[in-house]
């Protein structure tokens, strides 16, 4: 009777190592899924080429001037002009195929008054060469995070 045990706790103990390889090889992988890994939102202008990262405005308040911050990613094979719009304020930029163009470190673009309080959001209009627009909705931060104490206008 002791060999059975053994044969049967072996068979057991396959059983659960195949189970649970099964259950990750069904699990999506997270990495492979695009997101918004930051504070700010991520939006595709047309393709998924031609995009903006990350976009947010920095305020005080609202009606104060505020700096936009985020990422034009071109990775398309020519040369596109990407352009952001919120109120009164923003940007058309040619951005290098393939390359991308930070707002706020490359390029500065303020808002005279930013239209929404921080914690709320702004609307905006993103745009790119032969790929129309599209409306995104960005988030107005303050001074409250430490990292963005600096940046705040």
């Amino acid at each position: 009777m002791p060999r059975f045990d053994r044969l049967v706790r072996g068979a057991a103990a396959i059983g659960a190592a195949a189970l649970l390889a099964g259950c990750s090889w069904m699990t999506p992988i997270q990495t492979a899924e695009l997101y918004a890994a930051g504070d700010g939102v991520r939006v595709e202008i047309g393709v998924p080429e031609v995009r903006v990262e990350n976009l947010m405005v920095l305020a005080a308040e609202e009606g104060a001037e505020g700096a936009v911050y985020g990422a034009l990613v071109n990775d398309t094979s020519e040369e596109l002009t990407i352009g952001v719009t919120i109120g009164d304020g923003g940007i058309e930029m040619p951005v290098a195929a393939n390359d991308s163009v930070l707002l706020g470190v490359d390029e500065e673009v303020v808002i005279p008054a930013v239209p929404g309080p921080p914690g709320g959001v702004v609307e905006a209009t993103l745009s790119a060469e032969g790929q129309g627009s599209v409306p995104a909705t960005v988030p107005v931060l303050d001074d409250t995070l430490p990292q963005y104490a600096d940046l705040v206008p």
